[in-house]
């Protein structure tokens, strides 16, 4: 018997069915999972100098404010999630490599920092109808003008809650729990029938 640790994305139980749907390779929708980006819960005093200093070296990017996000030059984002809340996410390093660099970087500051990233996954959706998909589920004004690129929220989609996030003009990511990621990404599919066809 091994003791080897195996992860499963969390969409690993309807893969057959994504690869039916997506076995043509359509232009106006397309959903690909993402399902093992770092994801690092941080919270801290936005107002402390020394607190936004240590961060802001250590990421390489700068803390943003408003629903916005920054990206650092080697993979690593940041998304403002309230006033003394940001996710930050990854693909470069790990959760634990990251937790514990915040952490030894911001000791004797007043501070929280949590790897998420087994509780979440990440939808990436693309194509020129994943506003029409993401309206369908979602009660938000997603319009560029209210939603423009680079900015991020906080909502739901259907029954999920999700944080949503504007990569450019046709690339939406979506933040989902991984405990409702199968419910998610098939109301995501049912929404977009009539562009998958």
């Amino acid at each position: 018997m091994s003791n080897q640790l195996i992860q499963e994305a969390p969409l690993v139980g309807i893969e057959s069915k994504l690869a039916r749907v997506f076995v043509k390779a359509p232009t106006s929708f397309g959903l690909v999972e993402r399902s093992f980006m770092t994801h690092v819960t941080l919270r801290g005093d936005p107002r402390s100098k020394t607190f936004v200093d240590v961060v802001e070296r250590t990421l390489q990017l700068t803390l943003p404010a408003g629903q916005a996000m920054t990206h650092s030059p080697h993979g690593c984002s940041a998304v403002w999630m309230g006033p003394d809340e940001w996710l930050i996410e990854s693909t470069e390093e790990t959760g634990p490599e990251l937790e514990t660099a915040l952490r030894n970087a911001l000791a004797g500051e007043h501070h929280a920092v949590v790897d998420v990233s087994s509780g979440f996954t990440v939808f990436e959706l693309t194509g020129p109808k994943v506003r029409d998909v993401l309206a369908k589920g979602c009660p938000l004004d997603l319009h560029p003008r209210v939603f423009p690129v680079g900015h991020s929220v906080q909502s739901h989609y259907f029954k999920a809650g999700i944080t949503l996030l504007r990569i450019d003009e046709e690339c939406y990511r979506l933040v989902v729990r991984r405990s409702f990621a199968e419910y998610c990404c098939l109301m995501l599919l049912d929404a977009a029938d009539e562009f998958l066809r």
